[in-house]
């Protein structure tokens, strides 16, 4: 295997390059911000389906940061981290 170079603009641009999770919760606080203030009403099952959602994403995100923390460390033999020094 070849020389693997990686700099913290690859890291970046790789991680710009994922697509946002648009979740139904947010796309109503955009069109609604003064949702939080309590001022509008919104149709309940809407409401119920929108914080569904958003309670399985932090569920699934808690889940991946758990299962993050437990991977054993990888030595990177032939990688090159420029603004570490390594």
């Amino acid at each position: 295997m070849g020389q693997v170079t990686l700099g913290l603009d690859d890291l970046r641009a790789c991680f710009a390059s994922i697509a946002p999770v648009e979740l139904k919760g947010m796309g109503l606080l955009r069109e609604q911000p003064h949702l939080i203030a309590g001022s509008s009403r919104i149709a309940r099952p809407q409401l119920v389906e929108a914080v569904t959602e958003i309670v399985a994403y932090t569920g699934r995100c808690a889940a991946a940061a758990r299962q993050l923390a437990n991977l054993t460390p990888i030595p990177l033999l032939s990688a090159t981290i420029l603004e570490f020094g390594i």
